[in-house]
């Protein structure tokens, strides 16, 4: 998902200048070839299905074109240049340090000094040791494409680390090998890896599995290339190994669309994990490791999606599982996998019994299990320590060993929970163990706090904060963060986080920006935005509408914003945006709404439902168009969350949310910015494409009268992972550009 922020617009004088530059000419004409299709006796209309070809010539020349306007109003803006120069001199006050790693004594990190650009892979000797550059992605630029490491996994000795380069914000990543010490690479190159999660390491550092995408064959639909997944063993002694996946096993029934992954712990099991589009549920399988990539591994199914598991760790024979079943806000429990049964709820051992917290993960460290909660939407963190200890497994020698560690002895049970105390209420952005290091390091941040990491202490627990993160230069001390609670249409409270400075005043003239997002239960946590403080020192607002489909409050917070119940995910949204209204926080003059990716259905459902509620809207990556959205190539993944179009519930279910199709002309709605990356494999550019088309048509029948409507083309960009530091800074200063045109009072 991609932050936004807010900042306002210019006083009347200025903005009729502005309007004068900028609007000398009209947007690109778009040409209508209507489509016309029949659901279930219902026909709908699709004037743009043209623009769906991002391929065609004349469909990039459109894209262009809107582009090409869209920057010749943004540039035109009185503010913009300032507007960049203080968002660029934000975002490049501090230094960051992510994606922290061990592997063995070694330290794994990705760092961007204050002026770089993008990320390096780093490697050090413990916490304090001194740094090493390991990896350079501008090494692997191409075509005038800008590269980007889009994951790294160390082995468990720290000995070799396997990481992925994509290209120009595209999630089509290249898989390489390289040799810590000496910095060689080994072995060969695995094109068309994605982005996820995609390898691991065995235990034993012996051997990497990982899984590739298929290549396409000319004609080929897109979609294909996801489908019908293998994993492979690569053993770096002979030829890579097919040891899970679509056929692999005539016993293990796999449906085409599934992801497959093979994953090794400190056991003497593998996990075979089997997703299921984007439903969080996992299916689970486990085999003897010393048998994975041989001929005929025995793969058990250990957990299936009735099972509601959503996330797990495994330490000797046991496997510790995050479970929603029979526990909406989920629970731990412990199943044996030397078990010749799958997993039975009502057998299995509670760990962490459901509460009114929501659990969100768990990882396996050498002392002890730490799980992770939420409450009311900040982090919370546990510790239970283990009471059997296990033996360190033996380390192959050298590339060529083949060897996995031998059966390692039972473990008894665990501790009683015990709670880490944090220093500020907040996120936990990170949680990093390993299975053979004692403590735990965590990455904390909030609204107010710049990240930092800390290091729980084995035996007590107790916090020490690390310098792996330099303190932030961004002064965030005058702003201060509070939580509602607003009922939304059906009595369900909602909650809304408004960040602001001290010095706003509440007589409802503020700009206020409300970012919602509201699918696949992803929770919208705190965080720290250096860019943020360009809006807030204008005296705007900053909301978040924590609407249903997301994961505030667990499973049942998600499935009341999913399929059939996703209208309540807009209307949540509105509901939000007339309480901070109602509340003097801003009024519909000054607010604007923001959503990124699936954040598009709810803010173009809130649009078209309350067009007179909003001044402006961005849609960044943001999907409009549901009925078509499943014939893309990630469409088929969705379907478990939003619905298909093959059944007449599904039709009615993806029409409703479908805000294009609910676009009316004479209606006047609000400015809307939409972006979007022409390399995006996530939501194709015509959507965004298509939306910002019908909206400019509604304008053009009002004789101009309506508000702009822009389309942000980024031809070396994608979703938004892998963009440069350069390349948001210039989307953040165009939309905060736009909104200080649009929903601004003059400062």
């Amino acid at each position: 998902m991609t932050a936004t922020a807010l900042v306002r617009r210019i006083a009347f004088a200025a903005l009729a200048l502005c309007c004068a530059t900028a609007f000398a000419t009209q947007p690109p004409e778009t040409r209508i070839e209507p489509a016309t299709d029949t659901y279930f006796g219902t026909t709908v209309l699709d004037p743009y299905r043209w623009l769906e070809d991002l391929r065609a010539p004349d469909v990039h020349d459109w894209f262009a074109a809107q582009n090409d306007y869209t920057r010749s109003v943004l540039d035109a803006l009185p503010r913009r240049a300032a507007l960049r120069d203080r968002i660029a001199a934000l975002a490049s006050a501090d230094e960051r340090v992510a994606n922290v790693q061990w592997g063995g004594e070694l330290l794994f990190y990705e760092k961007r000094g204050p002026q770089q650009d993008r990320f390096d892979l780093y490697v050090r000797a413990g916490v304090d040791g001194p740094e090493r550059l390991l990896v350079d992605p501008a090494r692997f630029d191409a075509n005038g494409q800008p590269a980007a490491i889009s994951f790294y996994i160390p082995s468990p000795n720290g000995k070799r680390i396997a990481f992925g380069i994509s290209l120009g914000g595209s999630e089509d990543a290249t898989l390489r090998v390289l040799d810590v010490a000496s910095g060689r690479e080994v072995g060969e190159p695995v094109p068309r890896m994605d982005i996820g999660d995609p390898a691991s390491w065995r235990i034993d550092s012996g051997a990497l599995f990982y899984t590739q995408l298929n290549a396409l064959k000319p004609g080929e639909d897109a979609v294909e290339k996801f489908r019908n997944g293998h994993v492979y063993m690569r053993d770096f002694a002979g030829p890579d190994r097919l040891v899970f996946g679509q056929g692999v096993d005539a016993s293990i029934a796999l449906d085409p669309d599934d992801t497959v992954r093979v994953r090794s712990y400190l056991s003497s099991f593998a996990i075979a994990i089997v997703e299921h589009g984007n439903e969080n549920e996992l299916t689970l399988y486990a085999a003897p490791l010393a048998q994975v990539g041989l001929p005929h591994t025995p793969w058990r199914r250990i957990a299936s999606v009735q099972d509601g598991v959503t996330a797990f760790d495994v330490r000797g024979e046991w496997i510790y599982l995050v479970s929603n079943a029979q526990a909406p806000r989920y629970r731990v429990v412990r199943w044996s996998l030397g078990e010749a049964q799958p997993l039975a709820l009502d057998r299995a051992g509670v760990v962490v019994p459901e509460s009114p917290r929501v659990i969100t993960g768990l990882s396996v460290a050498k002392d002890a299990l730490y799980v992770q909660q939420m409450d009311g939407g900040y982090g919370r963190l546990l510790r239970l320590e283990f009471n059997v200890k296990l033996p360190h497994p033996k380390s192959g020698k050298g590339s060529k060993s083949r060897r996995a560690p031998a059966a390692l002895p039972k473990t008894a049970g665990v501790a009683r929970a015990t709670e880490i105390a944090l220093p500020f209420e907040g996120t936990i952005e990170a949680r990093v163990t390993d299975p053979m290091r004692a403590g735990a390091l965590v990455r904390l941040a909030g609204w107010t706090h710049a990240p930092a990491y800390y290091a729980v202490q084995p035996g007590n627990g107790a916090l020490v904060k690390l310098s792996l993160q330099p303190p932030s230069h961004v002064d965030f001390s005058g702003v201060e963060a509070t939580r509602i609670l607003v009922k939304s249409h059906d009595g369900v409270e909602v909650p809304v986080s408004i960040v602001y400075a001290r010095s706003v005043t509440r007589n409802g003239e503020a700009p206020l920006l409300l970012d919602a997002y509201g699918a696949y239960g992803l929770s919208q946590e705190p965080y720290f935005w250096p860019s943020l403080l360009a809006w807030l020192e204008r005296g705007g607002v900053f909301a978040v509408a924590h609407v249903r489909g997301g994961g505030e409050f667990g499973k049942a917070w998600h499935e009341a914003g999913r399929l059939s119940n996703k209208p309540n995910t807009w209307l949540d949204l509105i509901a939000a945006a007339e309480a901070l209204v109602r509340e003097k926080w801003t009024s519909p003059a000054h607010l604007a709404i923001v959503g990124g990716s699936a954040g598009g259905i709810a803010v173009g459902g809130a649009m078209v439902t309350r067009p007179d509620l909003f001044r402006a809207v961005v849609s960044q990556v943001g999907v409009h168009d549901l009925l078509r959205n499943e014939l893309t190539s990630n469409g088929p993944s969705n379907i478990t969350e939003f619905g298909t179009v093959t059944t007449e519930a599904g039709f009615r279910t993806l029409y409703a949310m479908s805000s294009y199709h609910h676009v009316k002309d004479g209606v006047v709605y609000p400015a809307a910015l939409f972006t979007t990356g022409y390399n995006d494999p996530r939501v194709d550019s015509w959507q965004p494409g298509k939306m910002a088309a019908r909206l400019q048509a509604v304008n053009a029948g009002l004789g101009g009268s309506g508000h702009p409507v822009l389309l942000r083309v980024d031809f070396a960009g994608g979703h938004g992972f892998g963009s440069t530091k350069q390349q948001a800074i210039e989307e953040t200063a165009d939309e905060f550009a736009f909104l200080l045109w649009q929903v601004g009072n003059g400062q």
